[in-house]
């Protein structure tokens, strides 16, 4: 008895080959079953627009993938943090652009490029997404970031300009025969700074942290880092300049001081709370004249002499902005109480010792120092700056092994 007839063999082998061909996996299956991919960008990165330009994007799109466009901006508080996110997951810096697909990463133009030319991100999408891990967004983040600011405060403490002008207020009160009554004057004096300066301060971060500031360096964001870095650049050759002449002890020819019209104008005011003083009977200088007024003579001269010690306070400042604003306040107070506490001390040896002229010989001995310090610090600030500016890295957070992830 023949089970199988020529014909129905043939019909048997036809219906196993159809069977064979709608049961294997078409790319349309294969596409449906892929999960999201997702790629972060900055419209001013040049690789970005590499990328953008190959047309790999819209032809992912095209093959039916999940692609999801993001660019990252700190005003857009959700994209920015979910950038981060994505950094810390993968264990990756962030230089744009970056493709996320399963658990793989695709950076910068060419490896994007090349992922899709060879399927590797298509194969990639076939895996799920990992797990995102909560940031850390700071820049000046753990005991590094608080060494920085604890440095940068010291380094303004010891500025030339503060410290000449406090040695010249203690030297036209030095009529004063009680030294505890000097240091109460002084220490008023040297509080009217403090305040000054931190509301300087904090209003430059507020301005900072407004919308308006937010987009703009969004969206001009390398210009305003490229003019930022000129700036330290600026400070740093007239900076080493004064440490190049004050080495030879040629000092009258330092270019980063205050300038004498505002020398001459502080001097005039402490000239009148001299005569003042004098003049005077003493309930009233105990009562009022020995404190609120040398206050407010620190308050103004807070103000004039920002044009002299306010460098270091400007560039750190933009540091500050990084972290949360509760932290920024801190770091804020911490690096102001760290530039007046040189102040403090030179107050109290020059006082107690009498010997004003021997601190102002010490000062001027290690000018050249200070000087050589100070232009370290815009050098640092110059570099980060032009790293920025030119794509190298975006916004840096430093790391507790003091490696580079960036923002």
């Amino acid at each position: 008895m023949r089970l199988l007839t020529p014909r129905f063999g043939m019909l048997l082998a036809g219906l196993i080959l159809l069977f064979s061909f709608t049961s294997m996996p078409t790319s349309a299956d294969t596409v449906e079953d892929a999960h999201e991919i997702v790629y972060f960008y900055d419209p001013l990165c040049s690789d970005c627009l590499i990328v953008e330009e190959s047309g790999v994007l819209d032809q992912l799109i095209a093959d039916g993938y999940q692609l999801t466009r993001i660019r990252v901006s700190r005003s857009d508080t959700m994209n920015y943090y979910l950038f981060l996110s994505y950094l810390e997951t993968y264990d990756v810096d962030g230089t744009y652009p970056l493709l996320f697909a399963g658990e793989d990463y695709y950076q910068m133009s060419a490896d994007i490029i090349a992922g899709y030319e060879s399927g590797d991100i298509q194969a990639s999408a076939q895996n799920p997404l990992k797990e995102l891990v909560d940031p850390d967004v700071e820049f000046l983040r753990g005991w590094q970031g608080l060494l920085i600011v604890i440095v940068a405060g010291l380094l303004d403490g010891i500025n030339p300009c503060a410290i000449a002008m406090l040695l010249m207020f203690i030297s036209i009160l030095s009529f004063l025969k009680s030294k505890k009554i000097l240091l109460v004057v002084s220490m008023a004096y040297i509080s009217g700074i403090l305040v000054t300066y931190f509301f300087i301060g904090f209003g430059m971060l507020t301005f900072l942290g407004t919308d308006f500031m937010q987009n703009l360096i969004d969206d001009l964001g390398h210009i305003i880092y490229f003019i930022f870095g000129l700036l330290a650049l600026f400070f740093f050759a007239i900076t080493f300049y004064d440490y190049w002449v004050t080495r030879d002890e040629q000092y009258e020819k330092v270019k980063n001081q205050l300038p004498e019209r505002l020398r001459n104008f502080n001097k005039r005011i402490m000239d009148r709370f001299s005569n003042l003083i004098k003049t005077e009977d003493k309930s009233l200088k105990q009562k009022l004249y020995i404190f609120v007024i040398p206050f407010i003579i620190g308050a103004i001269i807070g103000v004039t002499e920002a044009a002299c010690t306010g460098q270091i306070y400007f560039f750190i400042l933009f540091l500050i902005d990084t972290v949360d604003p509760v932290r920024g306040t801190i770091y804020l107070g911490i690096f102001n109480l760290l530039f007046v506490l040189p102040l403090i001390l030179i107050a109290i040896i020059a006082i107690l010792s009498k010997n004003i002229m021997g601190v102002s010989n010490f000062v001027r001995e290690h000018l050249s120092l200070i000087k050589l310090f100070t232009s370290i610090f815009f050098l640092l600030m110059m570099v980060f700056f032009f790293l920025y500016a030119f794509g190298i890295i975006n916004v840096a957070i430093l790391e507790p092994d003091w490696g580079w992830i960036y923002e």
